[in-house]
């Protein structure tokens, strides 16, 4: 009982959470009420006329004969007359002395009961179709609100994050489950509200005409009530689960379209379905669950709804027979009948809806919840146009509490330097310019940039004082020269054009179809290894940055193609402070101070020359390359 309670706390925590966001827009939404509350009493009222023209029809009363005339509602002898009744009276009235005179007395109430009925019901729809407008665009415009937060949120997360998480399941909460909420935050609400304000002046008039029928008529209430308490908790813990497998299966098609040249390299496509398959499976049952709950729960509420209508049929046609209850009225009360249980049954909607995008609401909040594990400062210090000088004290580092990828480092980079970062595989030379651009905090020591503390600067005033060369450059699905124009979005077409030229990038982007409007595809797959490298070196020359990083930019790539990079990597480094992570040594020969790590630790550090004449783990580096055959000779740090 406790796990449930505190699981009902959460989600009304969790509601009440989410109706926070509608907060900008509660004048908007009490015009919604008020529209609702005038469509809920419109839509009782066409019942009425009709109830009226069974009386005018029947002539009910106690031995009295069929009226049809001008006196509507005088037909009831021992009953209080219908509401609308006096009104209508009045209308027939007007009419008869006024407009239609000659007219036969039973066709002016006729018309009168036609034109009110129609004009009731066109005016209540009419206020109806304006309220669901007005209540769309609150929602979409709720939407969009919470769509922005959360983007803006994840985009803020740490590199961490991304790192431990399929892309499709983020994208599946930024993108579902920010959806699902719109049919929780204002349309339920609304419509619940909309269905309470019909129950109240469906039980005024009800009751006013007789109380007894009405409170059995609702003699089934509780028992409706106990089944959907009893449902909500299996539709809550159903929906939460379904939520899950739909991010699950949206990371799975992400993974395999990002993938699918691998997939296919390896002829694993079979593999891939046969995964797609059962993850879909799995998702389908718990579909499956969820439509069997509501294919027995809603026919149980439709059959408890019956019974009590048969009910007041029952009784409502005694009390007719022996004269207690106009026919007119019982008409109306029988219409009523639905109105009466459709709060209940609005209920019911209300947890179908609710319960499915509370678990929305759930997976959206983890994630709001989520803290960046880099952290701002109260007051961070803005870096600009700043010298590239760059230190490391005594920095400590480790992607998990019992493990350090960098242990001690201790170096200085005087702006316009370059420190070369050599060293075995898993030697802590990523980590190190990770933390230099801080996608990444260290857990003991500082990193300084012109002698400010990066963690007391402000991370976006420091990023955009460095650009990065990886590997295996990111370009967008796009233009190449949207993807070049990213190093610096104000950059002019010749700006773009001089970058590329000076990346040794231009005759290769004239020689596409459409030259550099052509589109490149994701991660740019339509261009070469060497093609996408010079264009990622030709946007950090565009950033025009005080601090470079390069990443292995010339590994796994021809001896030719890594000339034309290596050349177009000299012109970047020039006057900058660079940090290189250097997979061939040939590179950095002439490096201002080369690092060599191993074991997240400098274990040796000096120019070329130097390293050589120790005999150390840098010369056992070059010695192992240099017995290579066809080593490049060009030296872009010369």
């Amino acid at each position: 009982m406790g796990t449930e309670e505190s699981g009902t706390q959460r989600l009304a925590g969790t509601y009440l959470r989410l109706l926070q966001y509608a907060h900008p827009y509660w004048p908007w939404i009490l015009v919604v009420l008020l529209l609702s509350l005038l469509t809920a009493f419109l839509s009782i009222l066409p019942a009425q006329v009709l109830g009226i023209a069974v009386n005018e029809v029947t002539g009910f009363g106690s031995g009295a004969p069929r009226r049809v005339g001008p006196e509507i509602g005088s037909v009831v002898p021992h009953r209080t007359v219908l509401p609308l009744a006096p009104y209508l009276r009045e209308a027939v009235g007007h009419a008869s002395y006024t407009w239609l005179r000659a007219a036969d007395p039973a066709v002016v109430v006729a018309a009168v009961l036609v034109c009110a009925f129609l004009t009731l019901y066109v005016v209540g729809k009419a206020v109806s179709i304006l309220q669901e407008s007005t209540m769309a665009r609150i929602g979409q415009s709720l939407i969009h609100d919470m769509r922005s937060r959360m983007y803006a949120h994840v985009q803020r997360l740490s590199v961490r994050y991304f790192e431990d998480r399929q892309t499709g399941e983020v994208m599946s909460r930024v993108i579902n489950d920010v959806n699902a909420l719109e049919r929780v935050i204002v349309g339920p609400v609304v419509a619940l509200l909309t269905d309470l304000g019909r129950l109240g002046w469906v039980l005024y008039f009800c009751l006013s005409w007789d109380w007894s029928l009405t409170l059995l008529s609702l003699a089934s209430a509780p028992v409706i009530l106990l089944s959907t308490w009893i449902v909500s908790k299996a539709l809550r813990r159903n929906s939460l689960a379904r939520q899950h497998k739909t991010g699950e299966l949206n990371g799975l098609i992400q993974a395999n379209i990002s993938g699918i040249r691998l997939i296919k390299s390896f002829a694993r496509e079979d593999y891939e379905l046969a995964r797609f398959n059962e993850k879909s499976r799995e998702a389908s049952r718990i579909n499956v669950r969820l439509a069997d709950i509501f294919a027995v729960y809603r026919p149980w509420i439709d059959l408890l709804n019956q019974v009590g209508y048969v009910v007041v049929l029952g009784m409502g046609s005694v009390k007719v027979l022996r004269g207690g209850l106009d026919p007119g009225t019982f008409v109306v009360f029988l219409q009523y009948m639905p109105m009466l249980f459709g709060p209940i049954t609005g209920v019911t909607r209300f947890y179908d809806q609710v319960q499915g995008a509370l678990a929305s609401g759930t997976r959206l909040f983890e994630v709001l919840d989520t803290e960046p594990e880099i952290r701002v400062v109260p007051q961070p210090v803005l870096l600009a146009d700043v010298d590239g000088d760059i230190r490391f004290d005594r920095v400590h580092f480790g992607y998990r509490a019992d493990t350090e990828a960098l242990s001690d480092v201790t170096l200085h980079a005087a702006p316009g330097e370059l420190v070369a970062l050599v060293g075995p595989s898993g030697a802590g030379k990523t980590t190190l310019v990770n933390l230099i651009a801080r996608f990444y905090d260290p857990t003991g020591g500082a990193v300084l940039v012109d002698g400010v503390d990066i963690r007391q600067a402000d991370v976006m005033s420091l990023r955009r004082q460095m650009a990065i060369v990886s590997q295996n450059p990111y370009l967008f699905f796009d233009t190449a020269i949207y993807n070049l124009r990213y190093g610096r979005l104000d950059a002019t077409d010749e700006e773009v054009v001089e970058a590329a030229k000076a990346a040794n990038a231009h005759d290769f982007i004239m020689r596409l179809a459409d030259g550099y409007d052509t589109f490149i595809g994701e991660w740019g797959v339509k261009l070469s290894g060497g093609e996408r490298q010079r264009l990622s070196i030709a946007r950090a020359i565009l950033a025009d940055t005080p601090i470079l990083i390069l990443d292995e930019a010339t590994a796994s790539v021809d001896s030719a193609t890594e000339r034309l990079i290596q050349e177009a990597v000299g012109k970047l480094v020039q006057n900058r402070t660079t940090f290189a992570i250097a997979h061939r040594l040939s590179t950095i020969q002439h490096a201002d101070q080369i690092l060599v790590l191993d074991g997240g630790q400098i274990v040796e550090r000096g120019k070329h020359e130097d390293l050589l004449g120790r005999e150390g783990v840098y010369a056992r580096l070059h010695q192992i390359q240099f017995a290579a055959p066809e080593q490049p000779s060009t030296d872009w740090t010369e």
